[in-house]
Order: C-alpha cells, then structure tokens, then sequence
C-alpha cells in the first residue's frame, strides 16, 4: 500500500467514528492492529496521534459551523463531543485565538486549524479530505497589481452608476444592440439595467459565497438603488481581496455552500474570474452608454484613472 493509500485509510478509521467518542483501542480495531502500533503509524504517516486529529478536525466543524449556520453555539460545542459549553469555549479559544462568538462576529475567511499535514475538515462531504497541496510559495514582492485593479474597478462602476442616474427607466430598459451572455450558465443580458445589475450582483452573491451570509437582495435595480447596494458590496469585496492578498490566501479554498451541490474554489480564482467579467460587463455598458449619448465616460482605460485625467474617447 503507498504512503498516500495507507494515510487515507488511516485518517478514514478516525474520522468514520469522529463522533461516538471511540477508545485508542476501538480505533485500531477497526484498522486491525494493535493500539500501540496504529498511534506509531498514524502519528508517522500524519505527523499527529489519532486522537489529536479528532479533535482538531472537530474544532474545524465547530468553527464552519459558526461561520456557516446560525447554530446555537451550545449545540456545536456538544456535536463537537464537548460535555459543556465552558471546556468547548477553552478549547476554541486556545485553537483560534478567538472565542465561539467573536469569530462568527469576525468572519475568519477559513476554518482550518495550523497542521502537520494537508487532512482538514471538508463540509462538502462532512468529513475530513486530505486537500491537493498549494504550490510552492515563491518569494515576490507584494501585490500592488491587485490594488490598482480593484480600486479602479471601483472608480469606473462608480462613474458608470453615477452617469446611468441621469439616464431615463426607457433607455435604461431599451434592448441593446445586441444580448450579452458572458458566462454561458447565467441569463442572457437584454438591456443596460440587466449589465449594471449583473456588475453588482456578481460581487454580492460571492460575498455570500465566502461568508455563507443569506442570498442578497436585488430587487431595487433602479440607478438609486445600484448606486446603494454598489456602496455596501463593493467596500466589502475590496475588503475582502485585501484581506487575501495580505495574508497569501490565493491558493486557498473555501466552500460556496450557496451552490446547489456545494462546491469548492480558491480565493485567488474566484476574484480573477469576478474581474474578469466585471471589466466584460463595464466594457458593454460603457458602449451602450455612448450610443445614448454619454460620451464623457471615455473607454474605460486605467492609465486615465491612474492619472486622474479626463477621459479620452476613441
């Protein structure tokens, strides 16, 4: 059996009876050998004992559990094996640096636990998985490509929404020159109130993705109301790409229990693909704009924003 084969048996022994308190020796039962040997070999192929990989993949529920429901904590700590809320609450707080409440308040963007290998817990599956290890790290500078890409998506949405107020509801709902359907799974896009929506709503649902927060409320698409549920997404969307930025969290995967099945993503995919369609998406409404009659937009260039410039048009 290869090392990586013998592992995920191992792992599968502890995580199978993760929640019935199982002995050292009900453990290595089930993995046919004796409870010496299958400590010595688990903590050789794991580089931790079975039983401190229980509990350090409990607290990883516990603590998805806190970001992603709105569970009483008293019932995490007791589905977490915990016989009270105190001696769960040490345990967490000795783990996380932080206690049950103030991390749901905090909003951490992962709920593993530091490691000795790549066994965390997974929600997708409820059970623990041993993740693809990130590639190497490389030394670099940091990213200040990411600011200037993000503030200046900003900027221009900004200026887009500001213009589309002086814009009548019949021209904003007037059918374009032609449909958009940049990403072949969603609806296709008809008119300009559809693109600015889309522009705002992409930033919204992820947010929704990453902190498993209810699904956003789009229903006041009027230039008023885009201009406002801008204001709120896109800080925290910037926000959160700082926060990522700052602490290398690119390779790093999260879970979007909003999708039906869940599914898996790292951070630094998904804000190259909402950047990616949000300068599609800005890209088309700023030709519509021009063809009714805004032209002091200019093409979306991000040397006019850096230089705080008037825009020029081609």
């Amino acid at each position: 059996m290869s090392h990586k084969d013998k592992t995920e048996v191992l792992v599968n022994v502890v995580n199978e009876r993760r929640d019935d308190k199982a002995s050292g020796d009900d453990l290595a039962r089930d993995a046919n050998y004796s409870r010496f040997h299958f400590i010595r070999v688990f903590q050789e192929q794991t580089g931790e004992t079975p039983s401190e990989c229980r509990r350090r993949l409990l607290l990883e529920r516990a603590a998805h559990q806190l970001l992603h429901t709105r569970r009483p904590v008293t019932n995490i700590a007791f589905a977490a094996s915990f016989d009270s809320l105190e001696g769960f609450s040490r345990a967490f707080r000795k783990a996380f640096g932080l206690s049950p409440s103030m991390y749901r308040r905090v909003e951490p963007l992962c709920w593993f636990l530091p490691a000795p290998n790549s066994i965390h817990f997974n929600p997708i599956i409820g059970a623990a998985v041993k993740l693809k290890p990130a590639p190497e790290a490389k030394e670099r500078a940091p990213m200040d490509l990411t600011d200037r890409l993000i503030d200046h998506d900003m900027w221009l949405t900004k200026r887009i929404l500001e213009k589309a107020a002086t814009l009548t509801d019949a021209q904003l709902d007037a059918p374009m020159s032609r449909p958009e359907q940049p990403v072949c799974f969603e609806e296709p896009e008809k008119t300009l109130r559809d693109v600015l929506n889309k522009i705002v709503f992409t930033k919204e649902v992820w947010l929704c993705g990453v902190y498993g927060r209810e699904f956003p409320d789009a229903s006041d698409t009027s230039a008023a109301g885009l201009l406002k549920r801008y204001t709120g997404a896109f800080a925290d969307f910037g926000q959160l790409v700082k926060k990522v930025r700052d602490d290398d969290l690119w390779d790093t995967n999260f879970v979007d229990v909003g999708c039906e099945p869940p599914e898996t993503f790292t951070y630094g995919g998904m804000i190259a693909h909402v950047l990616t369609f949000s300068t599609y998406r800005l890209m088309v409404a700023l030709r519509e704009m021009q063809r009714l009659g805004v032209t002091d937009l200019g093409y979306g260039d991000p040397l006019t924003w850096e230089m705080g410039s008037t825009p020029a048009t081609c």
